[in-house]
């Protein structure tokens, strides 16, 4: 941790002196050129606005603590929440975010949303760059077992670089702590999960299906074809696709795709392809809404409130109407697989998989890149993720952001 720091010192130019934290109401009257981060000490996801009380044991003293990404010319902001173990939020001004999660442990064994994975020994971020012309932000954290995190299972650290179009570039690594074992490592880095604000229902967030009655959650898109994968939920916590295990299997296959949250107020989005490090014969995607999809956990309409309000000491808290608190909801997963193998059920096969020490260090210390964004139609994701992907290997690094849109 110490050389992280001095890296990070030794990398901020003489422009990056970060001021003193500031309230939300103080952030809402600041501008900028183009892209800047401040911190803020009094966040909550989701508009929350209660009490944090009974006071969390893991929250270092800091519950509402904040890093906030934000633009000139745009409504979304990235944030950087300590209750939600700083795994980052693109929030829509609503409330309603998209997340996408980081290298959970192998087999469930260590993750972040639990409460020792929220202590800042355990999660932290640090300011590289300010802006205005790019915010780089790094975020490290040891994923820990829910009960004791003695014994830190893997080390992730993931950098994050805004420019001033509102494109966001992901990037990101992981050590294993215990290479000899297979909890010390990830097939997992990528999920799509949405975060509902306070007392907002799915009707509220997403747009209505009028043939069916139903509301268009999740989509998956290739972005070089025609081919698309789009998971609908009712009220009453039915869930129906457009599209086949077979549909989703080929846009796993494909050069590039996108994860979508189609939100009423913007699409978010989440980019990745062969080029950005996810090659298409290691790579599968999995529904994990729809009962029977190949290799999901068949959770239908899964919602869960144990984060981003971290005082509920659990991974595994179900959303109950009424709550008082935001939730989550999802998901779309990115797994990584042996070429040639899938998923096809997810138990026994995923936790089969796990045991592959081959893949596991496959994917330790390799380098994955997503971009992330806010896009007002499908054209506009499809026509970024393309001029992001084509270049190859170098859609890795943050100086072509600005050429994207």
């Amino acid at each position: 941790m110490a050389l992280i720091c001095a890296c990070v010192l030794a990398s901020m130019g003489a422009g990056d002196a970060q001021p003193g934290p500031i309230t939300l109401a103080e952030l809402a009257e600041r501008s900028t050129p183009g892209v800047s981060v401040a911190e803020v000490t009094d966040y909550a996801p989701g508009h929350y606005t209660g009490p944090m009380e009974p006071s969390p044991p893991h929250a270092d003293g800091n519950a509402r603590r904040a890093v906030v990404v934000y633009w000139r010319d745009r409504a979304e902001r990235l944030i950087f929440s300590h209750e939600a173990s700083y795994c980052p939020l693109l929030e829509l001004p609503s409330g309603a975010a998209m997340c996408n999660q980081f290298f959970e442990g192998n087999l469930g064994d260590a993750e972040l949303f639990n409460n020792p994975g929220r202590r800042e020994r355990n999660s932290f971020v640090d300011v590289i760059k300010a802006g205005p012309e790019r915010v780089w932000v790094r975020w490290t954290y040891f994923c820990v077992n829910m009960n004791d995190d003695t014994r830190p299972r893997l080390r992730g650290t993931e950098d994050y670089f805004a420019a001033p179009n509102g494109l966001v570039l992901r990037r990101m690594s992981y050590e294993s702590l215990m290479p000899g074992e297979v909890v010390g490592y990830s097939t997992d880095p990528v999920e799509l999960f949405g975060v509902a604000p306070v007392g907002a229902t799915i009707s509220d967030l997403f747009p209505r299906d009028p043939a069916h009655g139903d509301y268009q959650t999740h989509t998956v898109l290739d972005l070089f074809s025609n081919e698309r994968y789009d998971i609908y939920w009712c009220e009453n916590g039915g869930v129906r696709r457009r599209g086949d295990d077979a549909t989703l299997a080929a846009i796993s296959r494909s050069r590039g795709c996108a994860l979508v949250m189609p939100f009423r107020e913007k699409l978010l989005f989440a980019i990745l392809g062969e080029a950005s490090g996810f090659p298409p014969d290691r790579n599968q995607l999995v529904d994990h809404c729809t009962p029977g999809a190949e290799g999901g956990c068949g959770w239908g309409t899964g919602l869960w409130d144990h984060w981003p309000i971290g005082w509920l000491n659990s991974q595994t808290n179900v959303w109950k109407p009424g709550s008082p608190y935001p939730y989550s909801f999802g998901s779309v997963g990115q797994f990584f697989v042996p070429p040639g193998q899938r998923i096809r059920s997810f138990s026994p096969d995923y936790f089969e998989l796990c045991k592959d020490m081959e893949l596991n260090r496959w994917t330790e210390r390799r380098v994955f890149a997503v971009l992330l964004g806010a896009a007002g139609n499908w054209a506009e994701i499809r026509r970024i993720g393309r001029a992001w992907l084509d270049p190859g290997a170098r859609c890795m690094e943050p100086e072509g952001l600005s050429m994207l849109r």
